[in-house]
């Protein structure tokens, strides 16, 4: 997963391939429904939550989601339901 997202961030065909047909490129590829469904949600909190390097997530975030804010990322961040605006991301130290 971390190669995909990598290529997410440098790589133009992917990216475009990923913007025009995602269900059909992530179909290609050895990864569980979970994690499809991760990237098909920009799920970045649940990736970093099963290891996935941050910086992978942050450049992911900003190559291909729908709203590529920083604002947005640290929301995205956020459980669910976090009144406190705490904040998960494995590469803060909680």
């Amino acid at each position: 997963m971390e190669r995909l997202l990598h290529q997410l961030c440098v790589d133009r065909p992917t990216k475009q391939r990923f913007k025009d047909e995602p269900e059909k490129l992530l179909g290609r590829l050895a990864l569980t429904e979970e994690e499809k469904h991760q990237l098909l949600t920009f799920d970045v909190a649940a990736m970093q939550r099963h290891g996935i390097n941050p910086m992978l997530t942050m450049g992911y975030w900003q190559e291909n989601a729908p709203d590529r804010s920083p604002v947005a990322y640290m929301r995205a961040l956020q459980p669910d339901g976090a009144p406190d605006g705490k904040t998960f991301s494995a590469a803060l130290k909680q």
